[in-house]
């Protein structure tokens, strides 16, 4: 097992792909988190953090700004809100949509290895872009009581998406689609949020969300693929990511339209906290 990852790491994790989000001027500093290493090899990095609660989060992180280097941590601090919580951070080096030979069930296997380890009773999953897809995949291969998913591919298979031009070379190197579709996985038991910027290339992903009482989408005016630095930049990463691990339904659409002018694009299930 290696030691604590170093500072600078953790802080460059912050941001959309592992780049250093804006920090507000006037915010004092937040405390230092220990962060071990676990794994890092070709097919799996993981990370893990000891936290005090009961609850368990999985971050998942994305692609990554330089597709030539592993992707880092990311979102930190924010996923185990700043050390209250344990966490349990995965990053694909491959970049293979978990579509790597039985990657799902093996990160499924560490996530409920984990929650045996900590005892915790709940479990809730984070990612942005790449890791909002595995987050919402890997609910259909283990326990996630909540996922959030920002700005999440649902689906990189060109049979599918066979307009969206991103990370084209990526999935060039992907020989089989195992995983075609985050919905085709998306657990009923789990309640999903699903934020998307309302720009142009964002809309070959957001139209493969199926509605769902258990899904629940916020569309973010003026935002790309960027929405974790633009949610940041306005203030509320922190509280986004709380109330939605705490299921407050209505308090998140009302932050979200209040400071981003956001627009609940699915139905909110009844009996929702208020």
């Amino acid at each position: 097992m290696k030691g604590p990852m170093a500072m600078g790491e953790m802080m460059r994790a912050e941001g959309q792909g592992g780049a250093a989000a804006p920090v507000a001027a006037h915010r004092p500093p937040r405390p230092e988190i220990q962060i071990e290493t676990l794994r890092d090899d070709r097919r799996l990095r993981v990370w893990r953090h000891r936290g005090q609660s009961n609850r368990l989060v999985v971050c998942f992180s994305g692609v990554g700004r330089d597709w030539r280097v592993p992707p880092r941590l990311e979102l930190a601090k924010t996923a185990c809100a700043a050390g209250r919580d344990h966490a349990l951070y995965f990053a694909d080096p491959a970049r293979s949509w978990l579509n790597a030979p039985l990657l799902a069930e093996e990160i499924a296997g560490l996530i409920e290895a984990e929650v045996a380890r900590t005892g915790a009773t709940q479990v809730v999953a984070l990612g942005h872009s790449l890791g909002g897809f595995s987050a919402l995949v890997l609910s259909g291969f283990t326990r996630f009581d909540v996922v959030l998913a920002l700005s999440p591919q649902m689906s990189i298979d060109p049979a599918l998406v066979p307009d969206e031009r991103r990370w084209s070379t990526l999935r060039a190197r992907i020989p089989a689609f195992r995983i075609r579709a985050a919905s085709d996985h998306m657990a009923r038991a789990t309640q999903h949020y699903v934020l998307f910027g309302t720009a142009a290339r964002e809309t070959p992903q957001r139209r493969l969300l199926r509605p769902a009482p258990n899904v629940q989408c916020f569309d973010l005016p003026r935002v790309r693929h960027d929405s974790v630095v633009r949610i940041h930049q306005a203030g509320v990463l922190d509280e986004v990511v709380q109330l939605a691990f705490a299921g407050r339904t209505r308090r998140l659409r009302q932050l979200l339209r209040d400071r981003m002018k956001a627009v609940q694009a699915a139905p909110e299930p009844e009996g929702a906290e208020a």
